[in-house]
């Protein structure tokens, strides 16, 4: 994320109420970027990402795919975990096959074990 100083540099140049516009855009922002709550393919409040609810299956280190309904091949994906409960966790997940246009997929060495990822 840039920072705020840089971002008010790259407005220098402009002219004064093109600058106040992008100035006041850019005060509000940049502070209020968020991934939003950990809930099964939920869009994220500030980026292109949805967070995706699974769990591992009960024989470890099988592969699993969990669909994303993104419309398009995801490029990452990332642990996160929920703060609203006590069961939260974060497994090891390892991408067992190149994403495609409808799921992800992975292995993990836990069993049965609940996660979320955010996918972008």
């Amino acid at each position: 994320m840039a920072t705020r100083g840089y971002v008010l540099s790259l407005l220098g140049g402009l002219e004064a109420t093109t600058k106040l516009a992008l100035t006041n855009i850019f005060e509000y922002v940049l502070p209020n970027t968020k991934f939003g709550p950990v809930s099964h393919q939920a869009k994220s409040e500030s980026f292109q990402a949805y967070t995706l609810l699974s769990t591992t299956p009960s024989t470890g280190n099988e592969e699993f795919s969990i669909v994303h309904g993104l419309g398009r091949t995801p490029y990452l994906a990332l642990p996160v975990m929920s703060l609203e409960s006590s069961a939260g966790q974060w497994i090891p997940l390892t991408v067992s096959r190149p994403a495609d246009g409808q799921r992800i997929y992975f292995r993990s060495a836990s069993t049965s074990a609940p996660f979320a990822v955010l996918v972008e």
